[in-house]
């Protein structure tokens, strides 16, 4: 039984994963990690081991580690949790020590445009309404079809 429970927490204990650290530059590197298990695995779990093999790494070199970005993703159908994380290894009493540690790009951009003529929603409603009484209009015999065609091109501005 015991040969057992060694052997499913060896197991168990494999399917979390980081690769080695690769230097980015001057005090900066990168590490990756991967997970996968049958109960699941979640990009934060590997990311945390990520973030422990970097805190080890600085430690033996006398410093401390100082994240400058970090993603992950979960696992899903097929696809492994992986986590990706860039640090630096730092002295105590570098500048760069105490500054914000992460900084956070922006998922998303907004182009504003000035040559995009884009008409009023007031104007298309009220539109869309009026062509929707004239064919009301038109449905019960009020108008018949060329009254509704003539109105209406002249709403649309035909």
């Amino acid at each position: 039984m015991k040969i057992l429970i060694i052997a499913i927490a060896l197991v168990l204990a494999a399917c979390a994963s980081t690769n080695e650290i690769v230097p980015i530059g001057k005090d900066t590197y990168m590490v990756s990690g991967w997970g996968k298990s049958p109960g699941g695995y979640s990009g934060a779990e590997v990311k945390a081991n990520a973030i422990k093999q970097a805190g080890k790494f600085c430690a033996d070199q006398g410093k401390h580690v100082q994240v400058v970005s970090s993603a992950q993703r979960d696992m899903t159908f097929g696809i492994n949790a992986t986590a990706e994380l860039q640090f630096m290894c730092l002295s105590s009493n570098d500048n760069d020590f105490s500054r914000t540690p992460v900084k956070r790009e922006a998922d998303s951009s907004v182009e504003i445009r000035k040559d995009v003529n884009i008409r009023s929603d007031r104007k298309a409603s009220s539109v869309y309404d009026e062509l929707l009484k004239l064919d009301e209009l038109r449905k019960r015999g009020v108008i018949n079809n060329s009254e509704f065609e003539a109105q209406k091109a002249k709403l649309l501005g035909k």
